[in-house]
């Protein structure tokens, strides 16, 4: 068994600390509006329209409608394009300039009864994964 230096003894109790203060990374929130839901990061704050992280450079709007087709429609007539599709979902991806950065939009829409929509909008690099993989949780709110 090997043994603790002496020198890092003082120190063990504040490592624990930092430990136990740190934010779990797998932590999630649900985040529910117009009968759909969606889970994002948690901490992220909730306003009259949409959830987003505290400085508002990622944020997700939630919609419905009767079917999943009309959704698809209007995402297509916005110059979205589709990423994937199945049985359960399709999802389309757009490009938005807001305040003079370049944004991406993903666009998921559920083949539910009513369709949901998830309009997650990320800064364009590094964060497109997130954006996309929060994009792919959303449902009919349970």
């Amino acid at each position: 068994m090997e043994t603790i230096p002496l020198r890092v003894l003082p120190l063990l109790p504040l490592l624990a600390a930092a430990i136990v203060a740190a934010p779990a990374v797998s932590q999630a929130a649900v985040y529910k509006a117009d009968g759909c839901q969606v889970t994002v990061p948690d901490g992220w704050v909730t306003s009259k329209t949409r959830i987003a992280t505290p400085d508002k450079k990622l944020w997700v709007e939630l919609m419905s409608a009767p079917t999943a087709g009309e959704i698809i429609s209007v995402e297509t007539n916005l110059k979205a394009t589709k990423l994937a599709e199945d049985g359960r979902m399709a999802l389309m991806v757009s490009s938005a300039s807001y305040g003079g950065l370049t944004n991406k939009q993903f666009h998921a829409i559920t083949k539910t009864s009513p369709a949901c929509l998830a309009d997650v909008t990320v800064p364009a690099g590094a964060a497109e994964a997130t954006g996309r993989q929060i994009a792919v949780t959303v449902g009919p709110a349970r």
